[in-house]
């Protein structure tokens, strides 16, 4: 097989491979991103998991590991209640009716996929080049079975029960007039007397657990249950609205900063398909990209998809619960953990008949169930993507998201033809005799009934407007069907949506340059309403007293740039001083005198400082603004008290104070202990949790969930399309590709992404043939 190439790229050896019907090139380009051509779907897919493996096989072993519960076996007996929480959520149902929920080439992309991972893990061995972290912990990388990868759900995005038991703690100490300043609820709730539960902050230490982030260095990090950003950006403008005259679609997936990236950007060409774009290193396909006719992104659309469950037990044998008027068995699952070092550990996971528990009380007789739609058949994340690759145009993938199960997610597209749209997608409980807001008694409600799906919730095709646009938004409309019984009432605060349609709306001339700068756009639409309050309040009103403070923020543009002195001084004030005074005051109108609850931290033990929900911070402030000395007092002490804080830790000269010098990002390899020359210095970053730019954060200032991937389609100029994918796309330390995305992503700068073969010819770097075994060694000219 002869690939012929014009550019300076360097050829690599071949790889004979059993398991290959024909041989295979594969091309890297300067970027990072391979480009994999197969003469049959069964050999791109199987390529793509040898290809994926060898630039981030530590990533995706842990990822198997995690999933699978075993990570004791190698990393020894402090993982074995993190193994045991995570085989709890493992999908125990019938994999045939699973894998045929994610289309017709389901079946051959997972198992092509896991022995194209096989067979780079035995390619390693063999050449004794496994990636260094396996031979810093002295293991070998799992053997992957294409079951394995959908059976695994506990890398969606789902957090319901959290929430749930939260607020239950909530109502039964404080109130719904508490709980309402802790969290908005979209549509409105009316949370007044209901019963509590009573279970405690700690029932769902279990189920936190099996969700919590992973790092070598702590095996029992949990997950917070604050709200986040995981949740994302995209929309699509037509035609009409570009100065080419072609769509552009935009997404960018807000999640974990993790090093090396949770996206993972790949090209797969055979006679069936032609796909370029990113979905997750562990998983064949890809979720955010383009074929040759139509370009789709995502979004999380965040609906509810978790109830939690508390039973009765039987004192005089705590292996049975009551419901239906009768005591039922739980279902016993009997665990053997492999422990490095150790013995074989024996644990015990129970089931009802409404999903894994994950608490039981022997004093009170109480079990505690999380109640999942993701364990059903068909809703492992993302899997659904793989209907895309053959959509030909708008209607076809538009029809492939009536069988979307999980994450439930805003999907936008756009063909060649010029047809653009947006559709939520996936899988919802439909509840009858409860909201989902708090958790359940088994003995007096059955939760869910059914499940709802994709064509259950709206959608819209070649709007008026000529533009789309969502980003986590409460964004169903009233007349949808859904309305009337609403999918989940935790949204995202509107801020970001807000100024993405802003824009759309004001301009008509959209340029993939144009595009990327709003995807990378750093105002704070909250700064923006504070300030304005503020400059009015210091324009009419001669008892306020100019200070340095408020100069500092009135003669700034309120955009959150690392080199600001006025955006750290905002966002200090903002969540903090100004937070907590709005908080406690509205707390004392309550004879709520709690300090904890006045920052939003129900067991600070255990809990960082809560971002709280800006909605709520926002609302205060306003409602705060009309009511004279109050008002001035409240801005003028808060402010100083800012200001003093910021001058305490950055030094009194505010000419040398800057954003970036708080908010940073280090992206940290979750092995780093074995040899810290693997994570990265941190950067300074611009952005904040209320900009289109995202970035959350901890409370030490250190960037936690944003946007690594970015990208950018030029609906049928395919080469013009761009994306960027920080820190690389290589997670093999040393690499040339580990961390060649990390400034340009700092910068908000993109790579072009190449699509046709002239173009992937002028950025080639790399290329090596993958041959059958027995076949003669290739030719690359």
């Amino acid at each position: 097989m002869k690939t012929s190439s014009t550019s300076s790229a360097s050829t690599s050896s071949d790889t004979h491979l059993g398991g290959l019907a024909a041989p295979v090139t594969v091309v890297v380009d300067r970027t990072g991103v391979s480009h994999i051509r197969a003469e049959s779907s069964a050999d791109v897919f199987f390529a793509q998991g040898f290809v994926a493996a060898r630039d981030r096989l530590f990533q995706m072993d842990l990822w198997m590991r995690r999933g699978l519960g075993r990570l004791a076996e190698v990393f020894g007996p402090e993982w074995v209640d993190r193994d045991q929480a995570s085989r709890a959520f493992l999908f125990r149902g019938d994999l045939r009716v699973d894998r045929a929920a994610y289309g017709p080439r389901a079946e051959e992309a997972l198992d092509r996929f896991a022995e194209g991972v096989n067979a780079y893990v035995a390619d390693a061995v063999f050449r004794d080049d496994l990636p260094p972290e396996f031979v810093a912990y002295g293991y070998r990388p799992l053997t992957w079975k294409g079951e394995d990868i959908s059976r695994i759900r506990v890398h969606g995005l789902f957090e319901n029960a959290l929430q749930e038991v939260e607020r239950d703690e909530v109502l039964a100490r404080w109130g719904a007039d508490v709980e309402q300043l802790r969290r908005t609820l979209q549509p409105p709730v009316d949370l007044g007397s209901r019963p509590s539960a009573g279970l405690g902050s700690r029932a769902l230490d279990f189920y936190a657990l099996a969700f919590g982030p992973l790092s070598i260095d702590a095996p029992r990090a949990r997950r917070s249950s604050e709200p986040s950003v995981d949740g994302s950006n995209n929309w699509v403008v037509s035609g009409d609205r570009t100065s080419s005259g072609r769509p552009l679609l935009a997404s960018d997936p807000h999640r974990a900063m993790t090093l090396p990236s949770l996206r993972y950007v790949v090209h797969l060409t055979c006679p069936e398909f032609d796909v370029i774009g990113a979905g997750e290193p562990f998983l064949p396909g890809v979720s955010i990209g383009h074929n040759e006719r139509v370009a789709f992104g995502l979004t999380y659309f965040p609906t509810d998809l978790e109830d939690v469950y508390h039973y009765r037990t039987d004192p005089d044998d705590p292996e049975r619960y009551w419901l239906d008027g009768r005591w039922e068995r739980f279902e016993r699952l009997e665990e053997r953990i492999s422990v490095h070092g150790g013995d074989e550990v024996d644990r015990v996971n129970r089931f009802t008949v409404h999903g894994p528990v994950v608490h039981r009380d022997m004093v009170e007789n109480t079990a505690v169930v999380v109640r999942a739609a993701w364990l059903e058949p068909g809703m492992a994340p993302y899997l659904a993507s793989l209907r895309n690759l053959d959509a030909r145009d708008a209607g076809e993938l538009r029809a492939g998201l009536e069988h979307w199960g999980s994450p439930t997610t805003n999907q936008v597209f756009a063909d060649v033809d010029g047809r653009i749209g947006w559709q939520a997608s996936g899988r919802t409980p439909l509840r009858t005799e409860a909201d989902g807001l708090t958790p359940i008694s088994a003995e007096t409600s059955r939760g869910w009934t059914e499940l709802r799906g994709t064509a259950d919730l709206p959608g819209v095709v070649d709007p008026s407007a000529g533009w789309l646009a969502t980003a986590n938004e409460h964004n169903i409309p009233l007349d949808s069907p859904v309305s009337a019984n609403p999918v989940g009432h935790e949204w995202l605060a509107p801020f970001r949506y807000e100024r993405i349609s802003a824009r759309l709306s004001a301009e008509r001339e959209w340029t993939v340059e144009s595009t990327a700068q709003l995807q990378t756009d750093v105002l704070s639409v909250p700064a923006v309403r504070i300030c304005e309050i503020v400059d009015d309040l210091a324009r009419r009103s001669p008892g306020i007293r100019a200070s340095l403070a408020i100069d500092l923020l009135l003669g700034w543009d309120r955009r959150m740039t690392e080199d600001s002195a006025a955006a750290l001084l905002f966002e200090t004030w903002f969540r903090g001083p100004l937070r907590r005074r709005l908080l406690a005051d509205a707390l004392a109108g309550l004879n709520i005198e709690d300090a904890e609850i006045a920052l939003g931290v129900i067991d600070p033990t255990e809990r960082e400082e809560s971002a709280g929900d800006p909605q709520v911070d926002l609302h205060l402030f306003e409602s705060a603004a009309s009511r004279g000395e109050y008002f001035h007092e409240v801005v003028h002490v808060t402010l100083a008290d800012a200001f003093e804080d910021l001058c305490r830790r950055f030094g009194s000269d505010v000419t040398k104070w800057r954003w970036g010098r708080f908010h940073r990002m280090p992206f940290t390899h979750p092995a780093g202990a074995a040899n810290p020359g693997w994570s990265l210095d941190a950067v300074p970053k611009s952005g904040s949790p209320d900009t289109v730019a995202v970035s959350s954060r901890r409370s030490d200032g250190t960037q936690s969930a944003g946007a690594s991937f970015r990208f950018i389609a030029d609906v049928g100029e395919w080469d013009d399309s761009v994306y960027i994918n920080a820190p690389g796309q290589s997670g093999r330390p040393g690499d040339p590709h580990y961390d060649d995305h990390l400034e340009s992503w700092r910068k908000g700068e993109y790579r072009r992404l190449a699509y046709t073969q002239s173009c992937i010819d002028d950025l080639a770097e790399t290329t090596y043939l993958l041959l059958p075994i027995g076949a003669d060694d290739g030719v690359v000219e």
